[in-house]
């Protein structure tokens, strides 16, 4: 079948070059040196070409050479397009065969000579050798035909670039055929729409393919030769059918004489007229998808009126010829408008080796399978958060699992509001709430206000990773932890309605959000949680435009955000603390805190919850021993008295050692980093690693030798 120039994928090639001769007709042994990748198209060759400049050949150009099978003589002709750089110099001319070829033959009027079948198989009986054989095949005779003629010089090792069908992966062989030829229109109005901004790119640097393919369009094939597809709606006469289809070409004056007949429906005396048994391309379809849905051609229906134009179209980039640019000039050419006003182009998704995924190479997972492994929103929420704008998506199914993860997190964060076993608790006034509390919300109001932007600019993997941040680092990692009190029996009936009302508030919120990336699970909580009313769907329920801290003060918020802030980073510090001598887990240590601000005294409770902590004292009056570990916070600074936590010279022993063990890290990345081989023979990836691994081990020897200073 016919294929468009946008279906054949160059691939790089490790081909052969070969060198023969062509004797100069009535010469005496004088000869030029061809060079060829294809030997076996010699015999539709019309010409040899050389350039007008080259000086080698300039005493030839207008005498003949000779063709050696099937053996005829073929003019030199002279041609500013022969790279005198490639190969010899002097290139043979196949117009059938060659599309470069083609248009030097028609600027020279060169015989058109087709000597391969539809099924690519050597259609030349006078060469009974080669007649038959498959190309590839007809290549190998060829050559070794040259050879036994004496007329191969040698053949070299070549890589060149070679066009492959995007469908079958297989090479693809020019070749003249009879075809239905479209001349796009609208042409300018398609460029300047986007040229001007009325139909915006995103990203927008796929404007400059878009506008370098329109300023280098060609006539469209429109014909194929495919079992199923769109028939071509054209008929031709019985009585002329043979001389129309040996026609050289067919125009609108085989229409004018009656010859032919274009239409959807048969002519009246359908027996006497046979339809052409092509099919068009499918894009030929396609391209009139925006309107062709909606309505009749020349029929504007109420639903084309009221969804067309529409906002956006979401594609791939390895479609904008295919598809984009043409709907666009359809649009123009059978509506008057353009079609839509946004394209968005989608990441193409790739295995982790930069491949296309496809079945041929298996590197295509199943998504019915990734769907039962982790759930329908783990696996559209894991694609989306690694999907960076303009640019492709290396697959790694360990994102998926993070989808999986984060729905799980969402879950669990219910499960413990649900085990409060209370109905939704709406807040009876927004001030005076703790800071926790404020500082959430204020978060939530930030992130809605955030992801407005973030929509509007197409920036869907960034309102991906907002939204799993929000929930993972700000709701449960910080609000829960902080709130557990007020869960407790020992909590008041005012600080449990007020920590219950603002899960309530920021949870069905932030599940509106969320909805649109994952739908199924979000869907179900909100039905859970109360967020919805019986028969309500969220996925119809409008997001509140008033934030949830409107009425509030923005000096409070600010003020809570602040201590709140505060209170993390302290409890963060302290925590690092207990890491540093092996004491992570423990809950009984009792901490220090000196020249803290006055606010801290409200949050020793919260801030030993936080920390893990056993006792928060405040005590300005505190000397510290020799030895004891400390930590400058936002809160004061925080010391952790070791007495009776540590046997002293058994830390010191075991921070010695490290110590040794750390230096010995140390050389080994210095003399790697030292060794100019290495340097110069390893991947720059591999070296900045290495750099930053000794970065990484002189910080950790660093530390480790502020440790054992601490301990005297």
């Amino acid at each position: 079948t016919a294929l468009s120039d946008e279906e054949v994928i160059m691939k790089p090639q490790r081909s052969k070059l070969y060198f023969m001769k062509y004797a100069i007709s009535g010469s005496d042994g004088e000869f030029l040196e061809i060079s060829t990748t294809r030997p076996e198209t010699l015999m539709g060759d019309t010409a040899v070409a050389v350039n007008p400049k080259d000086p080698r050949f300039a005493k030839y150009i207008g005498l003949n050479v000779i063709r050696p099978f099937p053996l005829a003589e073929i003019p030199i002709i002279a041609d500013e397009h022969v790279d005198m750089e490639f190969g010899t110099g002097a290139l043979k001319i196949t117009p059938a065969h060659d599309k470069a070829d083609f248009e030097i033959g028609q600027r020279h009027n060169l015989e058109i000579i087709d000597i391969l079948t539809p099924d690519a198989h050597i259609n030349c009986p006078e060469v009974p050798e080669l007649h038959g054989l498959d190309r590839f095949v007809a290549r190998k005779r060829a050559a070794a035909k040259l050879e036994e003629m004496g007329l191969l010089i040698k053949v070299e090792e070549y890589d060149n670039n070679v066009g492959f069908s995007e469908r079958a992966d297989v090479p693809i062989e020019p070749r003249i055929s009879m075809q239905w030829f479209l001349k796009y229109p609208c042409v300018h109005e398609a460029s300047e729409a986007v040229a001007s901004g009325d139909i915006v790119f995103r990203p927008e640097r796929w404007a400059k393919t878009y506008a370098h393919w329109m300023e280098n369009l060609q006539d469209w094939c429109i014909s194929r030769q495919l079992w199923w597809g769109h028939q071509i709606p054209v008929w031709y006469r019985k009585d002329k059918l043979e001389a129309l289809r040996n026609a050289e070409s067919l125009d609108m004056s085989d229409f004018s004489a009656g010859d032919i007949h274009v239409g959807v429906e048969a002519p009246e005396d359908a027996e006497n007229w046979q339809r052409d048994e092509d099919v068009m391309d499918t894009w030929f379809s396609s391209w009139l998808w925006p309107f062709a849905t909606m309505t009749d051609v020349g029929e504007e229906s109420d639903t084309l009126k009221k969804f067309y134009p529409t906002d956006d179209l979401v594609t791939g980039p390895d479609i904008i010829f295919f598809w984009v640019a043409r709907m666009i000039m359809a649009g123009f050419k059978f509506t008057g408008a353009l079609p839509f006003r946004n394209v968005y182009f989608t990441s193409i998704i790739r295995d982790l080796q930069g491949r296309k995924m496809s079945k041929s190479l298996g590197n295509s997972p199943d998504p019915i399978d990734l769907m039962e492994k982790y759930g329908a929103d783990g696996l559209r929420f894991g694609l989306m958060r690694i999907a960076p704008v303009g640019a492709d998506v290396r697959f790694d199914e360990s994102s998926i699992g993070e989808g999986r993860n984060f729905a799980n997190k969402l879950y669990n964060a219910c499960r413990f509001r649900q085990m409060a076993g209370e109905e939704v608790q709406l807040l009876e006034t927004y001030t005076d709430l703790p800071v926790y509390h404020l500082d959430v919300m204020a978060k939530l109001d930030e992130l809605t206000a955030d992801l407005a932007a973030l929509y509007a600019d197409y920036r869907f993997g960034e309102i991906a990773q907002r939204l799993y941040e929000f929930l993972w680092s700000e709701f449960c990692d910080r609000f829960l932890e902080a709130v557990k009190l007020d869960l407790r029996e020992t909590a008041t009936p005012a600080e449990r309605a007020a920590t219950l009302g603002t899960f309530d508030a920021v949870m069905g919120r932030f599940l509106q959000l969320l909805h649109p990336y994952m739908p199924h699970v979000t869907e179900e909580l909100s039905s859970r949680m109360g967020y919805v009313a019986a028969g309500e769907y969220l996925m119809r329920k409008v997001l509140p435009e008033e934030p949830l801290l409107a009425l509030v003060h923005v000096e409070s918020i600010d003020g809570a955000k602040k201590v709140a802030a505060d209170i993390y980073e302290a409890a963060a510090r302290i925590r690092n603390l207990k890491a540093e001598y092996k004491m992570g887990s423990r809950k009984d240590i009792r901490f220090i805190v000196k020249l803290a601000p006055e606010w801290v005294t409200a949050e020793t409770k919260i801030l030993a919850l936080l920390a893990g902590a056993g006792e928060i004292a405040l005590d300005n009056t505190y000397e510290a021993q020799k030895g004891t570990p400390a930590s400058i916070t936002p809160a004061g600074e925080v010391y952790m008295p070791l007495e009776g936590l540590i046997d002293v010279e058994a830390e010191r022993i075991r921070i010695t050692r490290e110590i040794e063990k750390t230096e010995l890290e140390v050389r080994k990345a210095e003399g790697k980093l030292g060794n100019a081989s290495f340097v110069d023979r390893a991947p720059p990836e591999v070296v900045v690693q290495e750099k930053a691994r000794l970065a990484d081990w002189h910080g950790k020897l660093q530390q480790l030798r502020d440790m054992l200073a601490a301990l005297g």
